[in-house]
């Protein structure tokens, strides 16, 4: 990708001072690996502070320090001790961290929030003088929240994505620091703006209506006319890294070592930073409490805590260090034997080859955070658990709980819940405990951090195409290169809908059951061994299962709500949501229904819906004008969207649409990609294709689908086509 800017607080490549001399070090964190792809490329830049203060660095020290980088790709941002301070230790981590985390923000001075605004002027002024326009600029993280808008102000026709890699909170706490509206401005010069999971996505969205007066369509806001597309991108972690040390002699005798070491004890393992958010202290506490109240562990049992010490200089780190001491002198006190240690404490930075180690050794992985972004351990683990032979323990407030269903999950706030999690795992039958331990295997090895970086970026550079475009009629020639395309491929994905694409639209939806005809081309389109079909439908999973639940398709109901893949049983929900709401939505529609001859309600198991199509057309409009004025406040409280398609009328949780569950299939490689629907539930499924993807709009009215038929015959047509390549 030519253009390339990566902008972050720190660069993969550290300077420091030893012994008098300038020394570089690789960084090996987690998004260092996940772009390694991109910064091997000519012409990508990374941009970033090396990690030492200019006041220590004379001119020609500088000068060398920049000449090195750049060999690596890498400019650095040089910031004072001062700036650092005040920047860096004070707004970032000081206010912003703890107010993104949920936590407790204590008064902070003027001069922090003026200081962060200037270093992110620095680092955007630095982009500007090291690109060209029309640039592809991607921001990392919570230090430079500003630098988006910045760049924007430019006035150049540069692609800028934004990506959070810790939670966003919900507005009432986000709103409580003074300069909430200038973040948010901040983030929004982005085209996309990411995040680890849908409800911090959801929660971003919801501070955007709060604080700025912005609805989201599915996820996208304009500013002005320029749109921005809000989404979640799980991060993954380098997932071959880890398998194959699995492999390696000397990892299997450095366990074998650590395994005379704990030998007759079963061992958990916990691996954090110094830091308030990662529930240390309640974790020690749990593993206390679980000694007290199951004595049977005592001498049995080994709890393994690997902390690396973090912002030291910073008073509520020092304290936590504190209060962690003491607790283990407690635990330590209480239940140490003369050949037993309950706690083996590491506080110290440690190699990530010694983590394999531990992790490989450990019965279970005890990872629970008060709030984390993802908390990339738990996936870590995992992954080093070659034979499935390990049990996580995660918070349900770890952004990783989204994705790991099968962990077992406690909350951090009720230790009990900790203690019980802690004794199931010790005590999971072996059977059950690979089931769980396989699932999880599957989906870290799937989502790597490498496909996390290629995911953002292909949507980053499909969001150019959500400013209005030129849709194509599929004439013959551009059908013809279509087909082509198609027979060339090895790996096709085809995303269709099904109302109003494979079938025409139907007064009465349940007579719109599949012709013979139509079963047959999905039939012999599916048996190619090239072709993954997915039928993503608005309709409820009964409907789908019961029409077409016997052909060897991917299925997803209710607009993505609901996704089962090919040849599985098993359902998945892309929605974490509570719905609550769903009653007073259900009792609203059905009132007004009972006002609108021949209208009826339809009650899904993550929507509701108001259909009107046999309806009088008078009654419909004037009550459809009351439900929009009446749902807002509904709409609202409970973070829904409120969707209008062809006669319809539908309410569900605001991070469920066709373009998010689509990634669950467009996350594997795939040469050939076809998206089809027919109405604006659609094109959210449109907006995040890559550019080259064939969307097609069957029908009339406008679209972010690159090519348009006229009706679902001369659609069905075309994919009879394709089922004879």
């Amino acid at each position: 990708m030519p253009n390339l800017v990566i902008v972050s607080n720190r660069l993969p490549v550290s300077v420091a001072r030893v012994n008098g001399k300038l020394q570089f070090g690789q960084g090996m964190g987690g998004l260092a690996t996940g772009l390694s792809g991109y910064t091997k490329q000519r012409g990508t830049k990374w941009i970033g502070w090396p990690g030492i203060p200019s006041d220590d660095l004379t001119e020609q020290e500088q000068a060398q320090i920049t000449r090195e980088l750049r060999r690596q790709h890498c400019y650095p941002v040089f910031l004072t001790r001062a700036q650092i301070g005040e920047y860096y230790n004070g707004y970032s981590n000081s206010v912003l961290w703890p107010l993104l985390h949920t936590l407790e923000v204590k008064p902070y001075p003027l001069r922090l929030w003026k200081a962060y605004r200037k270093v992110n002027g620095i680092f955007a002024d630095e982009v500007l003088r090291l690109s060209k326009p029309g640039s592809t600029i991607w921001v990392h993280d919570y230090q430079l929240m500003l630098v988006p808008q910045m760049l924007r102000r430019a006035g150049r026709d540069d692609h800028i994505g934004f990506f959070l890699h810790i939670p966003f909170p919900e507005p009432a706490v986000f709103r409580t620091d003074e300069e909430a509206k200038s973040l948010l401005r901040g983030m929004l010069g982005a085209d996309l703006v990411g995040f680890h999971t849908r409800g911090y996505t959801r929660q971003f969205l919801a501070a955007c209506d709060e604080l700025l007066g912005l609805r989201s369509e599915t996820g996208t806001l304009l500013i002005g006319q320029r749109p921005v597309q809000a989404t979640e991108f799980p991060m993954g972690i380098d997932y071959g890294r880890f398998a194959a040390a699995t492999r390696l002699r000397s990892k299997h005798r450095e366990v074998r070592r650590l395994r005379k070491e704990f030998k007759g004890n079963k061992v958990i393992v916990t691996v954090d930073r110094l830091d308030p958010t990662k529930g240390l202290t309640e974790r020690l506490q749990a593993y206390q409490l679980l000694l007290r109240q199951q004595p049977k562990w005592l001498g049995k049992l080994a709890m393994v805590m690997i902390v690396a010490p973090s912002r030291t200089d910073i008073d509520a780190y020092k304290s936590l260090k504190d209060r962690l001491d003491t607790i283990l002198g407690e635990i330590e006190n209480e239940f140490a034997r003369e050949n037993w240690q309950p706690v083996h404490f590491i506080y110290e930075p440690v190699p990530l080859e010694r983590v394999m180690s531990f992790y490989q050794l450990a019965d279970v992985a005890f990872i629970a955070p008060i709030r984390d972004g993802m908390n990339l351990v738990a996936k870590e683990f995992i992954a080093s658990k070659r034979f499935n032979n390990g049990v996580l323990v995660l918070s349900e407030t770890a952004g990783a709980a989204e994705e790991l269903h099968d962990a077992i999950q406690v909350n951090p706030a009720q230790p009990q819940t900790m203690v019980d999690g802690l004794s199931r795992a010790l005590e999971m039958p072996k059977r059950e405990l690979r089931q769980r331990a396989r699932a999880m295997q599957e989906r870290v090895q799937e989502y790597t951090v490498q496909k996390w970086a290629d995911n953002f970026m292909d949507v980053l550079q499909a969001s150019r195409s959500l400013a209005p475009r030129r849709t194509r009629t599929l004439n013959p020639s551009l059908e013809h290169d279509l087909l082509r395309g198609y027979h060339h491929a090895q790996h096709r994905v085809l995303l269709l809908d099904y109302d109003g694409v494979l079938r025409k639209i139907e007064r009465d939806p349940a007579k719109a059951a599949p012709t013979p005809e139509l079963l047959r081309t999905l039939k012999n389109l599916a048996a190619n061994p090239k072709n993954e079909v997915v039928i993503v439908s608005g309709r409820a999973k009964e409907d789908l299962v019961g029409w077409l639940g016997h052909l060897p398709i991917g299925i997803a109901a209710e607009h993505g709500a609901l996704f089962r893949r090919r040849g599985g049983k098993t359902w998945h929900s892309t929605s974490t949501d509570a719905r609550a709401w769903k009653p007073y939505v259900a009792n609203l529609f059905q009132y007004y229904a009972d006002q609108t001859p021949g209208a009826h309600v339809e009650n899904k198991e993550w929507s509701v819906v108001w259909h009107y199509r046999r309806a009088s057309p008078y009654y419909a409009q004037k009550n459809l004008v009351a439900l929009r004025r009446l749902l807002k406040p509904l709409l609202r409280q409970y973070g829904l969207t409120l969707e209008e398609g062809r006669k319809i009328l539908e309410v569900r949780p605001a991070g469920v649409h066709k373009g998010q569950v689509i990634k669950e299939w467009l996350i594997h490689d795939h040469d050939f990609l076809l998206a089809a629907g027919d109405d604006v539930t659609d094109e959210a499924m449109f907006t995040i294709l890559p550019p080259k993807a064939y969307s097609i709009k069957v029908g009339a009215g406008s679209t972010q689908a690159r090519f348009r038929v006229a009706n679902v015959p001369i659609f069905l047509q075309l994919l009879e086509k394709l089922a004879k390549d």
